[in-house]
């Protein structure tokens, strides 16, 4: 906790709708415990529970609802203008879209900003195959880096490449994005809400449906395990044709899509699954590298995972033993995981496992690392580095 008569401010930059945002609200209410003044520029949204952030001074930016370059043109263009005048003792780009406003705010106005690279966007799924875009967003970011004092990421694999990619750049390490530890008791939420059996097991995916997710091969695996109920909260354009696919495989009754669910209500849905899924399944170092919040949460659920047998994921649920891993573009191999998931002595082990370790992955840590990051950068030392 600071002891400054006088709070240091810190400004948060970020395209993200708040509603769906728990990581950069975990971050802003650790800021505001720590003594910090804490302003956030963001996306608008009419629906916003204001309430639940309070004490962070909200300032936020009409944009053009659909996900594309005008939108993100308009947020570049505003958000520039909007932080122009500003002062801040640190503002923290949160994604790599406020960089160039934070680079070109340091032009006509000094500033001290860091990059909170939450997605490596160089190893983007959507870029792969694209050169010509993805040379555009490279040169976007690394511009927007010119003036960054330091970066980090949220796993060791991306501050490697991070730092592979912009030698010259202080690439601080890494904070995983962990939830608060807040225990749920299990319940039949899921089951009671959208009338799912009591003799099927329940499988779940939380995050947006976007291709790279492994969404379409988690149906194809459950197709024909008439006992398993699959429930997919989130929202996307691949959407559509997941309810197309569960039609066609007769299964569109033991398939539920809630939409977008506000993250403060999102443990519950967690708490009444049997277990929960992570099989990214991009082509880009993004997902190969990833390290989903939706373990964690799962986790402290204490609901047993599928995941992706790749090197961050495998590394956290092989060395606790909390579940399976399977090659994510192989949906007989996913299917197999299903079937030793409902053996109920299989399932059991890892619940087991799961009550030993459920607190030992908490934002509580997290925020640590977090703050470390923040005070050097605004007291203008050099960041202590996890990764050299």
């Amino acid at each position: 906790m600071l002891s400054s008569q006088k709070k240091p401010r810190i400004c948060l930059v970020t395209i993200s709708d708040l509603r769906y945002e728990a990581n950069i609200f975990r971050k802003a209410r650790t800021l505001v415990a720590a003594g910090f003044e804490v302003h956030l520029l963001a996306a608008y949204h009419p629906d916003l529970d204001e309430q639940l952030w309070q004490g962070i001074q909200l300032r936020r930016l009409k944009l053009p609802k659909q996900p594309t370059f005008w939108r993100f043109f308009i947020f570049v263009l505003k958000s520039f203008f909007t932080l122009l005048p500003q002062k801040a003792d640190l503002f923290i780009a949160y994604d790599y879209l406020p960089l160039v406003p934070l680079r070109l705010k340091a032009v006509f106005n000094p500033c001290n900003y860091i990059y909170d690279s939450v997605e490596l966007l160089a190893g983007l799924n959507s870029l792969v195959g694209r050169p010509v875009r993805q040379k555009i967003w490279l040169w976007y970011e690394r511009f927007g880096l010119q003036r960054c004092k330091a970066a980090f990421t949220v796993c060791e694999s991306d501050a490697q490449e991070l730092q592979r990619l912009y030698p010259h750049l202080n690439v601080a390490g890494f904070v995983r994005n962990i939830p608060e530890f807040q225990p749920v008791p299990h319940s039949d939420f899921l089951r009671q809400t959208y009338g799912i059996p009591l003799q099927n097991k329940i499988g779940i995916y939380q995050g947006m449906i976007f291709e790279g997710r492994g969404l379409k091969e988690i149906l194809t695996a459950a197709k024909d395990i008439t006992n398993l109920s699959l429930v997919f909260v989130g929202d996307g354009p691949l959407l559509p044709e997941l309810k197309q696919m569960a039609r066609n495989f007769a299964m569109a009754h033991r398939v539920v899509f809630t939409g977008l669910v506000p993250f403060q209500q999102l443990k519950q849905y967690t708490a009444s699954a049997d277990f929960g899924f992570t099989v990214i399944s991009g082509k880009g170092l993004s997902y190969y590298h990833a390290l989903p919040n939706k373990l964690f949460e799962y986790i402290q659920a204490e609901i047993p995972v599928i995941g992706s047998n790749y090197p961050e994921i495998a590394a956290i649920i092989d060395q606790e033993q909390i579940g399976l891993t399977v090659d994510p573009a192989n949906p007989a191999e996913i299917s197999q995981a299903i079937l030793q998931m409902l053996d109920t002595t299989v399932y059991e082990q890892f619940k087991l496992r799961l009550k030993k370790i459920a607190q030992k992955y908490t934002w509580e840590e997290e925020a640590k690392r977090y703050l470390r990051i923040v005070e050097s950068a605004m007291n203008g030392e050099n960041l202590p580095t996890q990764i050299r």
